[in-house]
């Protein structure tokens, strides 16, 4: 799945940008800014209950996905650029639990 969207190498943009005529996926990646309004808009349009941000479901999803495949705290905390016992990211832990319907399932 990964390989057909472009995603193979761990280093890319997951999040990328569309040329502006074309409407063709590039290269460039988008502004952490434009992901934000993207998620926002996109669960204002499901009808949530909530107002998500950019940094609600990727990043718990990611904190999920790595606590699952085994990974320690310290190192989910490098991979989620926060220092190491994070409140921010211990509240995902948190908020995680039980979360079976995770969209990252698989991808770390």
């Amino acid at each position: 799945m990964t390989e057909s969207a472009g995603l193979s190498d761990p280093d890319g943009f997951a999040f990328r940008a569309l040329h502006p005529r074309w409407h063709t996926v590039t290269y460039a990646g988008l502004v952490p800014e434009a992901i934000g309004d993207v998620t926002t808009r996109l669960t204002a349009r499901a009808d949530l209950p909530v107002r998500h941000t950019g940094h609600s479901p990727p990043r718990r999803g990611a904190v999920e996905e790595s606590r699952r495949a085994g990974n320690d705290r310290k190192t989910i905390a490098k991979q989620g650029g926060w220092v190491p016992n994070s409140g921010v990211m211990e509240g995902y832990f948190e908020d995680g639990e039980g979360w079976e319907e995770n969209a990252m399932i698989g991808v770390l």
